[in-house]
C-alpha cells in the first residue's frame, strides 16, 4: 500500500465523503509529484504555482483543506495550522422555483420512473447527490415512510420522513424492477444493474433541464428543498435536521434567500402605494 492509499484510508476513517477523498488524494498526489515537502513554506510554492495557472481563492481553498489534511496525517500538525485558507465570498445558493421544479418533472416521460425517482429525491427528501446513489433498499421503511441516510457528511447517520406520494413513486418504480441489487437506483444499460453513478444522475438533469428550460444541478435541487420548506414556515432546526447539517449557521444561508424572495414579493405587490401622501 502507498502513502496515498493510506491517506485514502485515514480520510474514510475520519469520516470523509468519498468525493472528499477522491478530491484530497488527487491534489496531495499532485503536489507529491512537484517535489513537495512536509511544510508549509513548500506548500506556499506550490499554492502560488496554482495561482499562476488561474486557480480561484475557492479551488485554493479545497487544496490547502487537501494538505492540512495529509500534514496531520502524516503526524506535522503545526506546519498543517499554518496554512489559512484565503477568504472566499460566501454565495447564496439559487433556488428553482416551484414552477420550475414542476416544468422539469414534466419533460421527464412517465415510463421513466427512475428518473422520475431521482429529482423526487433529490427535491423532495434534500438529499444530496452522494447519498442519493448510495442508498439501499433496506435502508427505505415504506410502511413507516422513512428513509435512513446512512453515512451522510461526517459519516453521520439520519433519518428523513417523506411523503405517502414519494411512498407510492417508489413502490411504482421497484414493481419495474426483477434484478436482485440491494441499491434502490441502478444504472439501466448495464446487465449487472450496478448501483446509480454521480455522473449518471448530472447527465440526467442536465438533459430534462434543457428539455425544459431550467438550469439545474442536484445540489440546486437540494437548495431548493431547503428554500421552499422554510418559506412554507418550516422550523429551520427542523430543516437542519433534515438536511443533515452539523450547524445551524450552514442552515441559516437560507434564511438570506428566502427574506430577499420575500422582499421582492413585498416590492412587487406594492401593498402601501398610494396609502400615504
Amino acid at each position: 500500500m502507498d502513502v496515498i492509499e493510506e491517506f485514502e484510508t485515514y480520510l474514510d476513517l475520519e469520516g470523509k465523503s468519498p468525493n472528499t477523498v477522491r478530491m484530497y488524494s488527487y491534489y496531495v498526489r499532485r503536489y507529491l509529484e512537484w517535489g513537495g515537502e512536509i511544510n508549509a513554506r513548500s506548500a506556499l510554492r506550490f499554492l502560488a504555482r496554482l495561482r499562476r495557472e488561474g486557480y480561484s481563492n475557492r479551488s485554493l481553498n479545497l487544496v490547502i483543506q487537501a494538505l492540512r489534511a495529509y500534514f496531520r496525517f502524516e503526524g506535522y500538525d503545526e506546519e498543517a495550522e499554518k496554512l489559512k485558507p484565503p477568504k472566499v465570498p460566501r454565495s447564496l445558493p439559487k433556488a428553482l422555483t416551484r414552477d420550475e421544479v414542476k416544468r422539469l418533472l414534466s419533460v421527464i416521460p412517465p415510463m421513466r420512473k427512475r428518473d422520475r425517482l431521482i429529482v423526487l429525491l433529490l427535491y423532495g427528501a434534500g438529499l444530496r447527490v452522494s447519498e442519493l446513489v448510495n442508498l439501499k433498499r433496506g435502508d427505505v421503511d415504506l410502511e413507516r415512510g422513512i428513509i435512513v441516510v446512512r453515512g451522510g457528511k461526517g459519516a453521520k447517520d439520519r433519518v428523513v420522513p417523506i411523503p405517502e406520494f414519494l411512498v407510492e413513486e417508489i413502490r411504482s418504480y421497484l414493481e419495474t424492477r426483477s434484478d436482485s441489487s440491494e441499491y434502490l437506483l441502478v444504472e439501466e444499460r448495464r446487465r449487472s444493474k450496478d448501483k446509480l453513478s454521480t455522473k449518471t444522475v448530472w447527465y440526467l438533469l442536465r438533459k430534462y433541464g434543457k428539455r425544459a428550460g431550467v438550469e439545474v444541478t442536484p445540489h440546486r435541487l437540494r437548495h431548493s428543498f431547503a428554500t421552499h420548506m422554510l418559506e412554507r414556515g418550516v422550523d429551520i432546526r427542523a430543516i437542519q435536521e433534515l438536511l443533515g447539517h452539523s450547524n445551524l449557521s450552514t442552515t441559516q444561508i437560507y434564511t438570506k434567500v428566502t427574506v430577499g424572495h420575500l422582499k421582492k414579493a413585498q416590492e412587487k405587490a406594492r401593498l402601501l402605494e398610494g396609502l400615504v401622501e
